[in-house]
């Protein structure tokens, strides 16, 4: 099966921060990062300690390169509406490992189909890497999951039981190929959460909606 609406679904993981970026730059885009919330340029400025019109021509330049998003503010009365500003998907701290190992793996089995067989090697694959992964502490924590979710690029957002995966590091694989490469974040997730996630309770539907693959994992108490 091939995902053929390329509307639904993650971005592809980021690439690790450019090294071109500037001093200034790189500490306007950590004061973006830092932010409780999208912020405007005057709260940006200041907490830089810099004026408005040189970190508005910053934030131009890490728009461009997507490293912070921009939007516009709900209006208020009259003038023009405010900028808001907040950090782009930043790039994970094992992305470019999992997308090596785990996508070479991955591309194996491709070539080998997409039956039972195959989609239960996948799975076993994700599993032994997620095992790998592991903290020392209670397994299944939501906060431990997503900490691990993101050092591998998937971009996590937490909605209740849910998480929201807005990007993906073997994007290119999975939309060829996501009865065989979802498998394999699958059995991730089963090893992050240990002896409990052998037991299948998480669900992933990929390609579920615009901007997000979904992660159901049930809370554990």
């Amino acid at each position: 099966m091939t995902v053929e609406n390329s509307n639904l679904g993650p971005a592809p993981a980021p690439e690790a921060d450019p090294t071109d970026l500037g001093a200034a730059v790189r500490t306007v885009l950590e004061a973006v990062r830092d932010g409780v919330g999208p912020m405007r340029v005057t709260e940006i400025a200041h907490e830089v300690g810099s004026h408005e019109n040189t970190v508005r021509s910053h934030l131009a330049q890490l728009v461009d390169r997507g490293l912070v998003l921009a939007r516009t503010a709900p209006a208020e009365g009259r003038g023009r509406p405010a900028t808001l500003y907040e950090a782009g998907p930043r790039p994970g701290a094992r992305t470019a490992e999992y997308q090596a190992l785990a996508g070479a793996f991955a591309a194996d089995l491709v070539t080998r189909g997409a039956g039972p067989a195959v989609r239960a090697r996948a799975r076993e694959i994700g599993r032994s890497w997620g095992q790998r992964m592991s903290s020392p502490g209670p397994k299944g924590e939501g906060a431990d999951l997503e900490s691990a979710m993101a050092d591998l690029g998937f971009g996590p957002e937490r909605d209740g039981e849910r998480l929201r995966l807005t990007t993906c590091p073997l994007l290119d694989l999975a939309v060829e190929n996501p009865d065989v490469i979802c498998q394999v974040h699958l059995g991730l997730v089963d090893g992050l959460l240990g002896p409990e996630g052998a037991k299948g309770e998480a669900e992933l539907t990929p390609f579920a909606e615009p901007g997000a693959c979904l992660l159901r994992v049930p809370n554990r108490h």
